[in-house]
């Protein structure tokens, strides 16, 4: 039984991706399905962002300012297994999850799944960042290095494992194309593309329509950022 682990950072389209994810057949586990930022909810498993943030704190970091995990416990991996072995109970093909965090802690769950296959989404920093801004006040600034520190890490995991990456920032009939036919890829049935572009809701994307022609973003902001859409225009289905 494949896990796919859907990697962005917050506030990216992750919970959206995910959600078009379960609905094309992908057990998740118990999930969020309502937020308040997130009329769909973020459909992320509670158990694995407590394990993720522990891990985190334990290795002086905390979502917000994310530092590599590079070391758990049989605690920590006791925990681990019994999610997954949850997870995978309920599955009858395909089980994944999400959660940005885990970018930071991927060798601690590829421990458990070797195999783990990948899909990935970004979007416009500066929407990002604004995004936080009007969910928990983030300063602009402040979420711009976020935004970088999940989006390096994001381009390292590409280089090492190659998966393809969707762009949330795309017309809504171009997006849903696009993200379907990457899953299908994955072997994810696609005779469940209707539920899939069921799931998709134009409130699920904040900030959409901030204008970003004239924002003026740092220059290794603006490198990264170029970085990920050279490979998403590489490799375009």
């Amino acid at each position: 039984m494949t896990c796919i682990f859907v990697a962005g950072m917050h506030r990216s389209g992750t919970s959206c991706l995910t959600g078009i994810m379960q609905n094309m057949g992908i057990e998740l586990g118990e999930v969020f399905t309502e937020n308040e930022h997130n009329k769909k909810g973020n459909r992320e498993n509670a158990r694995i962002t407590k394990t993720n943030d522990i891990l985190l704190r334990l290795a002086g970091g905390s979502w917000n300012n994310p530092t590599q995990v590079r070391e758990w416990n049989d605690a920590a991996r006791a925990e681990r297994d019994s999610i997954i072995a949850d997870i995978k109970g309920a599955a009858s093909g395909f089980w994944g999850f999400k959660d940005p965090r885990a970018l930071f802690a991927l060798e601690f769950w590829l421990e458990a799944e070797p195999d783990m296959k990948f899909i990935g989404t970004y979007r416009h920093p500066y929407r990002t960042a604004l995004s936080l801004q009007v969910r928990d006040n983030t300063p602009i600034e402040k979420g711009l290095q976020i935004w970088k520190a999940y989006n390096i890490k994001l381009l390292q995991i590409l280089e090492t494992h190659e998966f393809d990456l969707v762009d949330f920032d795309m017309p809504q009939q171009d997006y849903l194309d696009d993200a379907i036919a990457k899953l299908i890829k994955l072997g994810v049935g696609g005779d469940k593309e209707n539920a899939a572009r069921n799931f998709f809701d134009a409130s699920l994307r904040n900030q959409t329509d901030a204008p970003i022609e004239h924002i003026e973003l740092p220059a290794d902001v603006i490198d990264i950022y170029a970085a990920l859409n050279r490979h998403f225009a590489a490799h375009k289905i």
